[in-house]
């Protein structure tokens, strides 16, 4: 099974990017090109206990929310 470790949604002047990193799920919500997202940095056991849950399902939706969880389910064997 492929690892999946970066989704994303452009639009023109705004790119949302979520992706894992290390132990983290790290989302970047850009408004401006050339200017630093808003950043945010969740650890798995922060995402399994709802953190970040409305900003992906609002930015990215349920389905990339619900893919994020699987993949941090099973990276921690549960």
């Amino acid at each position: 099974m492929t690892e999946r470790r970066y989704w994303k949604n452009s639009e023109p002047y705004h790119l949302v990017e979520a992706f894992i990193e290390n132990e983290s799920v790290i989302f970047k919500d850009w408004f401006d090109t050339g200017k630093d997202p808003n950043r945010y940095d969740w650890k798995f056991e922060e995402i399994l206990n709802g953190a970040g849950k409305s900003d992906i399902e609002y930015q990215l939706g349920a389905t990339v929310y619900l893919e994020i969880l699987e993949e941090v389910k099973r990276r921690l064997g549960k």
